[in-house]
C-alpha cells in the first residue's frame, strides 16, 4: 500500500509513522475544533475515525468518559498505547469498528465527534443516521475538517491522489438535516483575516476576531471548518 492510499485506513509500519505524524500535524485544526465543544464531567463522548487518538486524550480530561472508534486496526493500537493509563483508569474504551455500523446501543452517548475523518466516509447520509442513532436525545455532532470544499489547487490534488472526498459546509449541512439533525451551525476560519465566520441555521452569519495562535502549513491555503449539530 502506497504512502497516499494509506491516509484512508493506515497499515503495518507506514500507518503507525503516518499517524504519529497527524496527531501532530492535526493539532491546530483539532485545538480549534474543540473550542466549539463545552464538555461537562458526566458526558460521556464517541470519537468515530480516532486515528492516532490524541483527541480522545483531550476529551478525557474533561468528561466522564470518551470511546474511540476506527476501521484501521492500526489507529486502534495506537489510540490504546497513546491512552494506556486513561483505560486503565476506565475513563477511556478504544475499538475496531465502521461508522456505517457502531458497536454501541441506541441514545448511548452525549456527544459525538469525527476530526478530520468524513472526507472518506462511504455514505456519508447513512453514516449521519447512524452517527444519529448512538447520540441521546439532545446530544450533539461535532465534525472538524481541515478543508472547506475543493476550491483549490491543494485539495484537488488530495481528492484525487487519496480516493477521498471534500466537502463544502453547504454539502454537510444538507447532509445533516436530511438526517432530521436541528441548530446546524458552521464554523469557518479564514486565517488570513484573523476571523472566524459562523454561519447560523437561521441563514445569518457573523463574523467575529479570531486571535487563535496556532496554525498548520494548510492553513495558508485552506480555511478550516467545524460543523455542530443537534440531535
Amino acid at each position: 500500500m502506497g504512502f497516499f492510499s494509506n491516509m484512508r485506513k493506515p497499515e503495518g509500519k507506514l500507518g503507525n509513522i503516518q499517524l504519529k505524524s497527524m496527531n501532530k500535524e492535526h493539532t491546530p485544526v483539532s485545538l480549534w475544533g474543540l473550542k466549539h465543544l463545552n464538555i461537562s464531567p458526566d458526558d460521556v463522548i464517541l470519537d468515530i475515525g480516532c486515528g492516532g487518538g490524541m483527541n480522545i486524550n483531550r476529551m478525557a480530561q474533561g468528561a466522564k468518559k470518551v470511546y474511540g472508534v476506527d476501521y484501521s486496526i492500526e489507529s486502534v493500537n495506537l489510540s490504546k498505547e497513546v491512552n494506556e493509563d486513561l483505560i486503565k483508569e476506565g475513563r477511556v474504551e478504544v475499538h475496531e469498528g465502521n461508522v456505517m455500523d457502531l458497536p454501541f446501543e441506541d441514545n448511548s452517548f452525549d456527544i459525538v465527534t469525527a476530526f478530520e475523518t468524513v472526507y472518506f466516509w462511504p455514505d456519508i447520509v447513512k453514516s449521519f443516521g447512524e452517527v444519529k442513532r448512538v447520540l441521546k436525545p439532545g446530544g450533539m455532532f461535532l465534525i472538524g475538517c481541515e478543508a472547506n470544499g475543493t476550491n483549490n489547487l491543494a485539495m484537488k490534488f488530495f481528492d484525487k491522489v487519496i480516493d477521498m472526498t471534500f466537502y463544502e459546509d453547504k454539502d454537510l449541512v444538507g447532509f445533516l438535516k436530511s438526517n432530521d439533525f436541528k441548530d446546524v451551525t458552521v464554523y469557518l476560519r479564514d486565517g488570513k483575516n484573523k476571523q472566524e465566520i459562523i454561519k447560523k441555521e437561521d441563514g445569518k452569519t457573523v463574523k467575529i476576531d479570531d486571535d487563535y495562535d496556532n496554525f498548520s502549513i494548510s492553513d495558508r491555503f485552506v480555511e478550516w471548518m467545524t460543523v455542530t449539530a443537534i440531535k
